[in-house]
């Protein structure tokens, strides 16, 4: 009955003005978590380039490394368990489950979404295998749950259980949206997730699409002002994927190609299976916070020194196009 009230039109002019609030939030928080990501992955590879090129030990340089990173996580697992056990995970199921009518505590929370956003950093940091695109889903999530409550009488309409699952699907689509740079992908994913429920409406699949559009558009033009470039959105994206190259396959690559994916297919499976183990194993034994966070240090030793391996053995990082900037690399 609420959904089918009669709404006026200024009622309806502040709802899109909410959406479009959200957007640009989750626009600059994209952006922001990127750039304090690189700074922390520069200075990191700039004090190990600083010990090898004063002549010290390798592993004076290893230390340095694997101390950084082992430091970061465990910021990041600290700030987990002990101020916002809501962020564990990545956060998709639980917003899957919101969106579905499940309530989960600590889902979204003020501290939540702030440990979500620093914790996904040291994490990255701390060499573990994590990112930040499913994380975006819940921290856009907590963004447009939280936006009802700006503090003017003109949302206060906006404060009731159906706007705010509403704006809850908007926030989490535009964390989509600007991890992988496309709107309608954000869109449409979210639609996914919460397709068994009908509250979807025609116009509401539209404020979301302009919620991910906002999202795109303010952290492309964030990351192009950056870079000194002229305001596009080419680098609309937390992820990048590089430049596609076309070029002619003769037949023969076919072969290759399907041996390929059989071979993935096969790594795939395997990888599955051992995540299912380690799943079950971590569920009976990982149970206890000092468990937690041993856990979390042995990956990211395990980790660091596998990327500090692999550097010492290739010897030296080479730039395979003079057009790129690396600032942020380190060469023995």
């Amino acid at each position: 009955m609420y959904e089918n009230r009669k709404t006026s039109a200024l009622e309806g002019m502040w709802r899109w003005v909410l959406h479009a609030v959200i957007g640009i939030v989750i626009g600059f928080i994209a952006y922001y978590m990127t750039r304090f990501e690189d700074a922390l992955i520069k200075i990191q590879g700039q004090t190990v380039q600083a010990t090898l090129d004063n002549g010290k030990s390798v592993w004076i340089a290893y230390l340095k490394w694997t101390g950084f990173s082992m430091i970061s996580a465990l910021i990041a697992v600290l700030l987990t368990i002990y101020i916002g056990p809501g962020a564990m995970g990545s956060g998709v199921p639980e917003v899957m489950g919101l969106l579905n009518g499940v309530r989960y505590p600590k889902a979204i929370d003020i501290s939540t979404f702030l440990i979500k956003i620093f914790g996904v950093e040291f994490a990255v940091i701390g060499n573990l295998a994590v990112g930040k695109e499913g994380p975006l889903v819940h921290i856009g999530a907590c963004a447009g749950y939280m936006a009802a409550y700006i503090p003017f009488d003109v949302f206060a309409p906006f404060r009731n259980d159906s706007d705010k699952r509403t704006l809850l699907a908007a926030g989490a689509a535009a964390g989509v949206s600007a991890a992988f740079g496309a709107p309608i992908g954000g869109a449409l994913f979210v639609y996914e997730i919460s397709k068994p429920n009908t509250f979807w409406t025609f116009s509401m699949l539209w404020r979301v699409f302009f919620t991910c559009a906002l999202a795109t558009l303010v952290l492309g033009m964030l990351e192009e002002m950056h870079d000194g470039l002229p305001l596009t959105v080419t680098s609309s994206a937390v992820l990048k994927f590089g430049e596609v190259v076309y070029f002619d396959a003769p037949m023969s690559d076919l072969a290759v190609a399907i041996g390929l994916g059989i071979i993935c297919g096969m790594l795939g499976a395997f990888f599955v299976y051992t995540y299912a183990m380690l799943g079950f194993f971590r569920k009976h034994y990982i149970t206890t916070a000092p468990r937690k966070i041993l856990e979390v240090l042995l990956f990211s030793l395990v980790s660091s020194t596998l990327f500090f391996g692999a550097s010492a053995i290739c010897k030296r990082c080479y730039i395979i196009d003079s057009t790129l900037q690396y600032d942020s690399y380190f060469a023995f």
